[in-house]
């Protein structure tokens, strides 16, 4: 899949993410930005990269805002994402809070940003970096863009042995694909840097120092299990499963998917909530 047939998937996606997926990942990506809000210089230049719906923007925009009324100045924010629909949503999610001034949402691929070199104080990347097709292109543009010292902060699913939220996700699925499907199916590449020390180790040789790695835990809610199921059915990490099966062959892995959902929520038209765990990175530009 090129670039843009990858930007197209997420742009069909950015509806239904906006709906139930950013409400749940959401709080992860405000978090992620709390992490190093201390850290932070003032009057900082921010950048998020894959930024989806913006909420990570919107806790930094809220940083300045707060800085602003306290100092009488204050950073900037750059929400950037490759798909046109999800920057839409980011800049109508961002206009409610006033701040026209201090955050612009830009249509940029985090593998080749286009920026001047040592533009920002920080760059965020929360779930975005660690699903690029060409992973270490997306780490190297963004220690590119960063002034000497400046902080990286990114976040990354946990391996299926560590998150609930993978397992209770694809078991169900992988116990009804076809066995076609399942013997087809590549290692996810991302498992790589699922460890702490694979992530510390590929962001150290893309010009990165001083890594840290962190465990962050949330609970994610879907309103029901359908809500869920229809999310996987358009993400564009898990649709390539789904369209590799007929009709026929997609008909009973549904019917798994919202029979182990249904189960957890307790009932069809119940919240269904699963256990998620992540991983933090915090590293410095060398």
């Amino acid at each position: 899949m090129t670039n843009d047939d990858l930007s197209r998937a997420w742009d069909r996606h950015a509806e239904t993410y906006a709906r139930v997926g950013a409400p749940c990942t959401g709080y992860i990506a405000q978090s992620l930005f709390h992490t190093v809000a201390g850290r932070l210089p003032s009057a900082a230049h921010m950048l998020e990269i894959a930024c989806g719906n913006g909420e990570l923007s919107r806790a930094a925009v809220m940083h300045c805002l707060e800085e602003r009324k306290t100092t009488g100045t204050c950073g900037r924010v750059v929400a950037t994402d490759f798909s046109p629909e999800m920057v839409a949503h980011a800049k109508s999610n961002l206009g409610v809070l006033g701040a026209a001034d201090i955050v612009r949402c830009e249509v940029r691929d985090g593998q080749a940003l286009g920026f001047e070199d040592a533009s920002f104080d920080a760059v965020f990347s929360a779930f975005g970096i660690f699903l690029f097709p060409d992973r270490n292109a997306g780490w190297r543009e963004a220690a590119r863009v960063l002034r000497p010292g400046g902080l990286l902060a990114t976040a990354v699913w946990r391996g299926p042995e560590d998150n609930a939220l993978a397992r209770l996700q694809m078991a169900p699925v992988m116990a009804a694909l076809p066995e076609r499907v399942r013997a087809s199916l590549p290692r996810a590449s991302w498992l790589d840097i699922a460890s702490p020390e694979g992530l510390a180790k590929e962001v150290s040789a893309a010009g990165f120092v001083d890594p840290e790695v962190s465990v962050f835990n949330a609970v994610l809610t879907a309103p029901t299990p359908r809500a869920m199921w229809s999310m996987m059915r358009e993400n564009p990490v898990t649709r390539s499963l789904f369209a590799a099966c007929s009709d026929e062959e997609l008909a009973p892995v549904e019917r798994s998917v919202l029979s182990s959902f249904e189960e957890l929520a307790g009932g069809a038209d119940r919240p269904v909530r699963f256990d998620a765990s992540c991983h933090f990175l915090v590293a410095r530009r060398a």
